[in-house]
């Protein structure tokens, strides 16, 4: 059974096998033109696209250590100088794109 979609949008596959992928999906999970995408089936037999890049091999307990430490100097210093792009790269984890 597919997972529930927070927000589903209907479009047509072309005979080449592409697929629009909307403007606001791709900006919510970081899609850029000109850059790569990993495409997958995950265990569910749902299709994925996501960043390349994007599978972590970070475990759980060094991703739970990471944020711990996020939230802590944002507790120690709330007002520092860091725009919301890179505080949500440190939540995320992952690496600034080209």
């Amino acid at each position: 059974m597919p997972a529930p979609l927070e927000k589903r949008t209907r479009t047509n596959m072309t005979s080449k096998g592409q697929v629009l992928i909307p403007k606001d999906v791709r900006d919510q999970i970081g899609l850029v033109p000109g850059a790569p995408v990993d495409v997958g089936v995950n265990d569910r037999g749902e299709a994925v696209v996501v960043p390349s890049g994007a599978t972590s091999t970070e475990t759980a307990e060094e991703r739970t250590q990471r944020l711990d430490r996020l939230f802590a100097s944002v507790d120690a210093d709330p007002l520092f100088d860091r725009t919301g792009d890179e505080i949500l790269r440190d939540v995320r984890g992952d690496e600034r794109l080209p």
